[in-house]
């Protein structure tokens, strides 16, 4: 799911362990606020993420059980992008530039 409400990517657990990522232990979980309610998460950076043919390195997510099975795309990928934009139904991403 891609949302441009939410500011930083949120991953499920199980998306996670996939993807071998590991969260930041040492420090305590941090409370966000999400359109389901408060949820307490964990910080982590994902090496890469890919999207259709797009992809970014280290990239900060949250992980955490109350995600469900649900993986969101926030802000912190798209701000990363040439350019985003909706056009009818359709979500438009274009790769950053580069020089």
């Amino acid at each position: 799911l891609i949302d441009s409400g939410a500011t930083v990517t949120a991953i499920s657990e199980e998306t996670a362990r996939a993807a071998g990522i590991e969260t930041d232990s040492s420090a305590f979980p941090i409370t966000l606020r999400t359109a389901n309610g408060t949820v307490e998460a964990r910080r982590a950076t994902a090496d890469t993420v890919q999207v259709g043919s797009i992809s970014t390195e280290d990239l900060g997510v949250v992980v955490s059980p109350a995600f469900g099975e649900v993986d969101v795309i926030g802000m912190n990928f798209l701000s990363r992008l040439g350019s985003w934009r909706v056009e009818g139904r359709t979500l438009i991403l274009t790769p950053p530039t580069t020089a």
